[in-house]
């Protein structure tokens, strides 16, 4: 099922304000993949954007809330570029149908 965590870690941008991190047992995020495929709702990265390790693609359309106890304990990578997010928040526009263009 999309979303579901699975016994692999997999990398993903967390979204939620930090305001609302410190308050919940959850985060917000939006999932990274590997499986490089062209989507109006998902976004390119670039190896070592952000930390990833890998060309991936932050899938727009999933965006989802995980248990903080999912997270891993340490920073695995680092903040996107205004530009990226920009991309970002088009994604998410775009996935819940808010004309953008």
């Amino acid at each position: 099922m999309p979303g579901e965590p699975g016994p692999k870690r997999r990398p993903a941008l967390v979204v939620s304000v930090a305001a609302r991190n410190r308050l919940a047992d959850d985060v917000l995020v939006i999932p990274a993949s590997t499986t490089l495929r062209v989507a109006p709702t998902h976004v390119r990265l670039r190896k070592g954007t952000g930390g990833i390790r890998r060309d991936s693609v932050l899938k727009c359309e999933q965006i989802t809330t995980l248990p903080k106890s999912l997270l891993s304990e340490s920073a695995l990578g680092g903040p996107l570029s205004p530009v990226l997010l920009e991309e970002v928040q088009r994604g998410v526009l775009r996935a819940i149908g808010v004309a953008i263009d």
